[in-house]
């Protein structure tokens, strides 16, 4: 997998859940086993709102050659990757999320071994040759 690759499908999967959190957040934590208090729906749209941003950035940046630039991404896209599959384990072992929640674990440990992989494997990220 390349870089251009794995932008793609983050971007992908990052606008998908991005426009199923603002538009129908209900419906998406109730999948989760979450509450739809307004302030829990409130949340889901401002995550849905970060995800479309996240998924916007990885697609308009999957045609650069600037190294620094993909390195930054990757790097950044990596840390939070970690936190949100922490977050994610967390949240399903303490029942906040049923079982679905492990679908976010899996999402985020693909995300991650993609980052990471594209940070340390590929010759456009770390200008080897």
């Amino acid at each position: 997998m390349n870089v251009k690759v794995f932008l793609v499908v983050q971007a992908a999967l990052a606008i998908i859940y991005g426009v199923a959190f603002v538009l129908v957040p209900a419906f998406v934590l109730v999948t989760y086993g979450m509450t739809t208090e307004p302030s829990t729906i409130l949340s889901g749209r401002y995550f849905g709102a970060t995800l479309l941003a996240v998924g916007l950035m990885a697609w308009f940046l999957k045609e650069t050659s600037d190294r620094a630039a993909l390195r930054g991404v990757l790097s950044g896209l990596a840390i939070s990757y970690v936190v949100g599959l922490l977050v994610s384990i967390w949240g399903t072992l303490t029942s906040i999320m049923n079982g679905m929640g492990w679908s976010a674990v899996l999402i985020y440990v693909v995300l991650l071994a993609g980052s990471t992989y594209c940070l340390f494997a590929d010759r456009t990220v770390t200008g080897r040759t």
